[in-house]
């Protein structure tokens, strides 16, 4: 008879910090490639402090006691439960590994999840279980990552083609001031409340929530904070639109929201916004001497006025993943 594998899952404890240093560092070596990550992890002694210390949570997988895949999530970055990353070593069975963390991330978190929902972006070779994590009562919304290369000489090209537009009259594109940071938390309320994003982060369904949000993009809690190359339109002195940039890394810039206020949409300024954003950040790069590569951004694949607003200005899209999300739990 053949010998059946022992599955169980536990909460991490010091017990593991050796066993699982394998599986981390091997998660770490393949975050990009098999993840899409953006940024190199933390090592594993900044993991391991990190779980110490509450930051992260984490949940280790043991066949026949031996730790084989790890599951970790967080509270802290938002008002939802952030499950960021599952990984395994090897593909045996890996369906079933998959489910038994995911049951015991559900069953640990079942009063939490009665005041926050759960978001798991599942990047890269996550998105296998995509069709799967539905019966679990996971919800998913596909969305788009979208880039633009500096390199990319035809996308610079469209670029300035479609630049030097003439705006309406009372209309007018300006950089950041802090003095507009209350009517843009009110802009992206209005833009967001009753999109898919408000589904996986409740912030956006609040004017207090969509505050926290600009606060973070503000604080650099996202990337670093660039307020000379956000842009914020204007109409008779007041903001109405929005379009943030931020840096991830040294060669990565990112657009985290791009938002208009409901009566001054479908005019085409979602469009002027990003291209006004992105022709400065151009020029900005090159007289700083600035190393980056590409800024991307991720929008609803759905939604396809922004898609096309991302293309109209030379982007293209790089990859798809399944956005899930678990709905608040009834008392």
């Amino acid at each position: 008879m053949a010998n059946l594998t022992i599955y169980k899952v536990e909460p991490y404890n010091p017990n593991y910090y050796k066993l699982l240093s394998g599986i981390y560092n091997d998660f770490r070596r393949n975050a990009s490639a098999d993840y899409n990550f953006e940024l190199e992890p933390i090592d594993y002694d900044n993991f391991i402090k990190s779980i110490e210390k509450g930051l992260l949570n984490c949940l280790v997988l043991l066949e026949d006691e031996i730790p084989t895949g790890f599951l970790v999530y967080t509270t802290l970055v938002s008002e939802s439960l952030e499950l960021n990353i599952i990984h395994c070593i090897g593909n045996e069975n890996i369906s079933t590994r998959y489910k038994l963390m995911l049951q015991k991330f559900l069953e640990l978190n079942k009063d939490i999840m009665k005041e926050k929902v759960v978001t798991y972006p599942m990047l890269g070779k996550q998105a296998f279980f995509a069709s799967e994590i539905v019966n679990l009562g996971f919800k998913t919304v596909n969305t788009s990552v979208m880039a633009f290369g500096f390199n990319d000489v035809k996308a610079i090209n469209k670029l300035k083609e479609s630049s030097n537009v003439k705006l309406p009259e009372d209309y007018y594109i300006t950089n950041w001031k802090t003095l507009y940071q209350k009517d843009v938390a009110g802009i992206i309320h209005q833009a967001f409340k009753d999109s898919y994003d408000a589904l996986f982060d409740p912030r956006f369904k609040t004017e207090h929530g969509c505050r926290d949000i600009s606060e973070k993009i503000i604080n650099n809690i996202y990337g670093l904070f660039l307020p000379d190359i956000t842009k914020v339109l204007i109409y008779k002195k007041r903001p109405v639109g929005i379009c943030f940039a931020n840096r991830t890394n040294k060669q990565i810039a990112n657009i985290p929201i791009v938002g208009i206020l409901k009566k001054h949409r479908n005019l085409g300024f979602g469009k002027l916004l990003l291209n006004s954003l992105l022709n400065d950040l151009i020029s900005t790069s090159v007289s700083e001497g600035w190393s980056l590569k590409e800024i991307n951004a991720s929008c609803d694949s759905d939604n396809m006025s922004s898609v096309n607003m991302y293309k109209a200005n030379g982007f293209t899209e790089q990859y798809t993943y399944p956005q899930a999300y678990f709905p608040l739990l009834k008392n």
